[in-house]
C-alpha cells in the first residue's frame, strides 16, 4: 500500500489538471504565445533561406531606400534588405537565448534541487558559489566574461547561461525546501529508495511549475542581454545580422533612414514583450495561490 501511495503522489500536474484549460483562458498567455510563435515563424523562415533577399547581399544602388512595397522596411547603409536582415537577427537572438537558457536551465535547475534536496556542505558550497554570481550585476558579468573569452555569438551563449544560472538555482532550491518535508518524500528514504529515483521520480515533477515560469522570464532577458552585448559589438560580428548590432549602426544614420532603427528595435520590443507576456500567463496559471485567488 505504502508503494502505491507513493506512485500516486509522486507526479503532481503544475496548477492541477484545468492547467490547460486555464490557458486558453489567460489574456496574457493568449498574448505573448502569438507574438512568441510570430517571432518564431519568422525565425524558422529565416533558417530555411526564405526571405524576401539574402540578409548580407549588397546592392548600393538602392541604399537608404525607404519601406516599400519591395522592401517592406527599407534598406540600410549599403543597400541590404531591411526585411532579410530582421528576420535573420530574429534567428540570432532566439538561438543565443534558447541555448543560454537551455543550459541555465539544466545546470541551474540541477544544483538547486541537489542543494535543497542533500541539504549540508552540498547547499553550502553551491549557496555560496550562487551568492558570488548575484554580488555582479548581469550585464557587468556578462560583459566581464565576453571580453575574457572574446567575441562572438559561442561566447556570449556562455556568459549569458553563467549569469542566468544562479537564477534557476534559487527558483529549485526553494520548492525542494518543501517537498523534501512531504510524506511521501520521506516514506521513500525509509523504504530504502535510491536517492536518484526519489529526485527525479517524486521530487522534480513537483517543482516543474517555476522553472517553466522561469524559462519564460529568463528567454525575454536573455534576448535583451544578447542585443545589448551585440549593441556594444561584443556579440555576433558583422556581416551577420544582429539586432542590436544593427541598433547600434543605426543610431548615426537615424536621420538618413529612421527605419535602420526602428524596425530592428521594435523586434527586440516584440521579442521581449511577448516572451514576459507568456512567462506572466504561465504564473498566473501554474502559481496555485494565484489560480485560487480568482473569482
Amino acid at each position: 500500500m505504502t508503494s502505491t501511495l507513493l506512485e500516486a503522489d509522486a507526479v503532481v500536474l503544475p496548477g492541477g489538471r484545468g492547467w490547460l484549460r486555464r490557458l486558453t483562458k489567460s489574456p496574457n498567455w493568449v498574448a505573448g504565445l502569438i507574438i512568441v510563435s510570430f517571432l518564431i515563424v519568422i525565425a524558422l523562415l529565416a533558417l530555411l533561406g526564405i526571405t524576401p533577399f539574402p540578409p548580407i547581399q549588397q546592392n548600393p544602388a538602392i541604399r537608404f531606400a525607404p519601406p516599400s512595397a519591395e522592401h517592406w522596411l527599407g534598406t540600410d547603409q549599403f543597400g541590404r534588405d531591411m526585411t532579410s536582415r530582421v528576420m535573420a537577427g530574429v534567428l540570432a537572438s532566439l538561438r543565443v537565448a534558447i541555448v543560454a537558457v537551455a543550459v541555465a536551465t539544466v545546470v541551474g535547475s540541477m544544483a538547486g534541487i541537489a542543494a535543497g534536496f542533500f541539504g549540508g556542505w552540498t547547499d553550502r558550497l553551491i549557496g555560496r558559489v550562487t551568492d558570488m554570481l548575484f554580488a555582479f550585476p548581469a550585464i557587468l558579468l556578462a560583459l566581464s566574461i565576453v571580453a575574457a573569452l572574446g567575441r562572438g555569438w559561442i561566447n556570449t551563449v556562455i556568459a549569458i547561461a553563467i549569469v542566468y544560472t544562479p537564477i534557476f538555482v534559487r527558483v529549485a532550491r526553494g520548492p525542494v525546501l518543501t517537498v523534501r518535508e512531504l510524506e511521501y518524500v520521506k516514506a521513500g528514504r525509509v523504504l530504502g529508495l535510491r536517492p536518484a529515483r526519489v529526485l527525479f521520480r517524486h521530487v522534480l515533477p513537483n517543482v516543474t511549475a517555476p522553472i517553466i515560469v522561469q524559462i519564460a522570464l529568463a528567454l525575454s532577458w536573455a534576448i535583451l542581454t544578447e542585443s545589448s552585448l551585440s549593441f556594444l559589438g561584443l556579440g555576433t560580428q558583422p556581416p551577420d545580422p544582429s539586432l542590436g548590432l544593427m541598433v547600434s549602426e543605426a543610431r548615426t544614420l537615424f536621420a538618413r533612414g529612421w527605419w535602420l532603427m526602428v524596425a530592428p528595435a521594435s523586434a527586440i520590443v516584440l521579442a521581449v514583450v511577448g516572451l514576459n507576456l507568456l512567462g506572466d500567463g504561465l504564473r498566473d496559471v501554474l502559481d496555485p495561490t494565484r489560480v485560487e485567488g480568482r473569482s
